[in-house]
C-alpha cells in the first residue's frame, strides 16, 4: 500500500513538473517574440523589457541546474539538497514557475 502512495505521490509531482516546465516554454516562447521585435527596430515597452529580462534569468537558472543534472551521476540527489539549502538561506536557484515550492 506504501508503494502505490508513493508512485501516486511521484506521478503527481511528474504531473507538475511537466505543467511547469511547458510554463516556462511558453514565457521563453514569449520573450523570443520580444527579442525578434526589439531586433527588428519595433517598439517594445518597459514591462515587455521586464519580462524578457525576467525570462533571460529564468533560461540561465534551468541551464544551470539542467546541465549538472545531466551530466553528473547522482546529481537528482544532489540537486535536492542544493535547493532544499538555498531555500533555507533565501536563494531563489528555480525559475519563477517553480516560485511557489521555494514558498513552502
Amino acid at each position: 500500500m506504501k508503494i502505490k502512495l508513493e508512485m501516486k505521490k511521484f506521478r503527481l509531482f511528474l504531473i507538475d513538473f511537466i505543467e511547469r516546465m511547458k510554463q516556462e516554454g511558453e514565457e521563453t516562447s514569449e520573450a523570443y517574440k520580444i527579442l525578434i521585435r526589439y531586433v527588428k527596430g519595433d517598439r517594445v515597452s518597459k514591462e515587455e523589457c521586464d519580462k524578457f529580462k525576467e525570462q533571460m534569468i529564468d533560461v540561465i537558472k534551468i541551464l544551470g541546474i539542467g546541465i549538472p543534472y545531466m551530466l553528473i551521476p547522482g546529481s537528482s540527489l544532489l540537486l535536492a539538497l542544493v535547493v532544499s539549502i538555498a531555500k533555507k538561506y533565501k536563494i531563489n536557484i528555480l525559475p519563477s514557475s517553480f516560485k511557489d515550492i521555494m514558498d513552502k
